[in-house]
């Protein structure tokens, strides 16, 4: 697929100058984008799981206090 993007002049030159394929570089650093972005939503997930596993824990541990308290 074609996408059309703006650049500044001065930025089109220095990649020029640099690289051989535009596009090439462009989609290595989309797809080096994609996977920091999807990588980011992972520790996010997880950091949210453990966040919800540790109040699923702490409400076990005082209702076990509290029916080892009403035990006697």
């Amino acid at each position: 697929m074609k996408v059309s993007i703006s650049l500044p002049d001065e930025l089109v030159h220095y990649v020029d100058d640099r690289v051989e394929n535009r596009s090439r570089l462009i989609e290595g650093l989309l797809q080096a984008w994609r996977k920091q972005q999807e990588k980011q939503a992972m520790v996010e997930a997880c950091l949210l799981l453990d966040e919800l596993s540790n109040d699923e824990e702490a409400t076990w541990q005082q209702a076990a206090i509290i029916d080892w308290e009403v035990s006697g």
